[in-house]
């Protein structure tokens, strides 16, 4: 999203530098963006770039809270965090939990560093834990890119199975080893043929005991392909911001089977949605969506209504409007 962003923002006319060691995006960034390359690599190197210079820009953007709080006595104080995560999530040791909340702290309450969060109950938690002052900007969906577009070749190679599309992925957040549970569990009580599509990291020789089309890392088109082709995208991740790939699914017509952790989600509305980790509900939800086509119309109708209100012009325009009022 910041790519986009960046390149709304640069298309109506204001001055866009994004200072980064590595520029790697599926999302075209606009010519004007201009692109200022860190001198030292990594996370540490980019927090020391922080500290080395200061920013004579209007306004500075940092999507994690120690770069906002590096960056704060460096810029004139002209910095908003993009909250798109609560970044203590990414760690698992209590020392390191504990002092990204202590950043949070300096950085919201001590500081009061405006936010621009992508989900309510993000921002919901930013406030009541450090009292911060939060706008809300959900993520938003290229319509012109993800809608209803099923592959006929891939289609008819079902041979009349059902097929579960997956995310692969290392990062636990993401419910990858949940997914492969829940497939264990289909095996067992799903008597009709399904198969298993994984896009992300390659994950070729997991699913053993199933048909198994492993994708790969794919561009947006053929993305768009599979969900639109797939009966149901499981999703069963344990913590987010606000996802895009469940928004580009709703776009796509592709049933959701998800958790809580997605903010959007609605149980019986846009998605079928369980407590997380909770197999068992996962698994269930998964045999309704596959048998149950009455209730999947309803569903993916839905769940594209409300993807469509998230199309990139209205949240584009929404992020320039909050930043605006931030200047």
């Amino acid at each position: 999203m910041i790519a986009l962003h960046a390149s709304h923002l640069a298309r109506c006319g204001h001055t866009v530098v994004i200072m980064t060691n590595i520029v790697d995006t599926v999302f075209s960034l606009e010519d004007k963006v201009k692109i200022n390359q860190l001198k030292f690599k990594g996370k540490l190197g980019s927090l020391f770039s922080a500290v080395q210079q200061i920013l004579d820009a209007d306004l500075v953007v940092a999507d994690i809270i120690v770069m906002a709080c590096f960056l704060y006595p460096r810029s004139r104080r002209k910095v908003v965090l993009f909250a798109q995560d609560y970044d203590e999530t990414y760690y698992n040791t209590l020392l390191l939990k504990g002092l990204i909340r202590l950043f949070y702290y300096v950085g919201l309450k001590l500081c009061k560093i405006p936010v621009i969060a992508v989900s309510h109950p993000l921002a919901n938690l930013l406030r009541c834990r450090f009292n911060a002052n939060v706008a809300v900007v959900e993520n938003g969906v290229d319509t012109s890119v993800f809608y209803p577009d099923s592959d006929k070749e891939l289609v008819a190679e079902k041979s009349g199975r059902k097929s579960v599309l997956l995310l692969s992925r290392s990062d636990m957040r993401k419910g990858f080893d949940i997914s492969k549970a829940v497939v264990g569990r289909l095996l067992e009580t799903y008597s009709d043929v399904f198969e298993v599509w994984t896009v992300g990291e390659n994950c070729a020789g997991t699913f053993a005991d199933i048909v198994h089309r492993d994708f790969g890392y794919v561009g947006e088109e053929r993305l768009r392909q599979i969900m639109s082709s797939a009966d149901l995208f499981l999703y069963p991740s344990r913590h987010e911001g606000f996802p895009l790939m469940v928004i580009e699914a709703f776009r796509c017509h592709c049933p959701t089977v998800t958790t809580r952790a997605v903010p959007y989600a609605e149980h019986n509305e846009n998605a079928l949605v369980s407590d997380i980790e909770d197999t068992e509900s996962l698994t269930r939800n998964c045999i309704t969506m596959l048998t149950d086509e009455i209730l999947v119309k309803h569903i993916v109708h839905q769940g594209y209504q409300y993807a469509s209100g998230l199309s990139l012009s209205t949240v584009t325009n929404r992020f320039e409007n909050e930043l605006l009022k931030m200047n």
